[in-house]
């Protein structure tokens, strides 16, 4: 098996909650000695900093962003499931905007949590906006990485 679709139910509690996100993965000939090629269905918005409208997904698990040791692929030990349950647990939370990199400092600040909101009421019309797009072009094929 060298190609690999998931279907996840946004979270209750995040703005994402009840959608659908559709996900590809690529697993390529070095795996598991390099992580898979993630591609997110994007339908052309970017409602996280972590999931892009091109459909590149973010994450140091993938190689796609820096993080320390434990945070990157590690051969003996990293998964898919990991992949997943990052995207669903880290990605896919109740503060988004947070993800962005420098905005976790204003977490505790009035404005911070002004900002989150605000980015959260947006997330969520770009994440209905996304579903509507799924039900009229629902993925049929795998993404070329």
């Amino acid at each position: 098996m060298d190609l690999l679709r998931a279907v996840m139910i946004g979270p209750q509690g995040t703005p994402y909650h009840d959608g659908l996100f559709f996900f590809d993965a690529h697993f390529p000939a070095s795996y598991p000695a390099t992580p898979p090629v993630v591609h997110y269905h994007a339908g052309g918005l970017r409602l996280n900093p972590n999931l892009y409208a091109c459909g590149k997904v973010c994450l140091s698990l993938l190689g796609t962003w820096h993080g320390t040791s434990c945070e990157k692929w590690n051969a003996a030990h990293s998964t898919m499931l990991q992949v997943l349950i990052s995207i669903q647990a880290l990605v896919l939370n109740e503060q988004p905007y947070f993800n962005e990199p420098g905005y976790e400092r204003t977490a505790n600040t009035t404005d911070g949590q002004r900002q989150a909101l605000a980015y959260n009421d947006k997330t969520f019309e770009y994440s209905c906006r996304t579903m509507l797009y799924s039900l009229r072009r629902p993925p049929q094929v795998f993404v070329l990485f």
